[in-house]
């Protein structure tokens, strides 16, 4: 259950995210719904993680599983460039993850 639930806050704040850069300075009504409803399922999810695991491994794995995410969405559906550094810094987030992962906070 605490797996799902970091998996839906991480998708829905991506939703979020991404319809907020959709919707163009809030002037596009379908975009605005979509980003109030991906942050909200996303706050939601939170709240729930919230009495199963600490706010610092919660937030940790939600930010860094949304940058990693938002780099490839920022590639694919913006046409943003993907540098080495930020390369790098998707590189030591994931690593950041495992890492909490292996000390067995996850």
């Amino acid at each position: 259950m605490v797996f799902g639930l970091l998996v839906l806050a991480v998708v829905s704040g991506v939703v979020g995210s991404t319809s907020l850069k959709l919707s163009r300075g809030f002037r596009r009504f379908w975009p605005v719904v979509g980003t109030a409803l991906g942050y909200g399922v996303a706050t939601v999810a939170l709240g729930l993680l919230m009495e199963h695991l600490p706010v610092g491994v919660i937030h940790a794995v939600w930010g860094g599983g949304a940058a990693v995410l938002l780099t490839v969405v920022g590639r694919t559906v913006f046409g943003e460039r993907i540098t080495a550094a930020r390369l790098a810094g998707v590189g030591l987030i994931v690593g950041g993850v495992v890492l909490l992962n292996l000390t067995g906070t996850l």
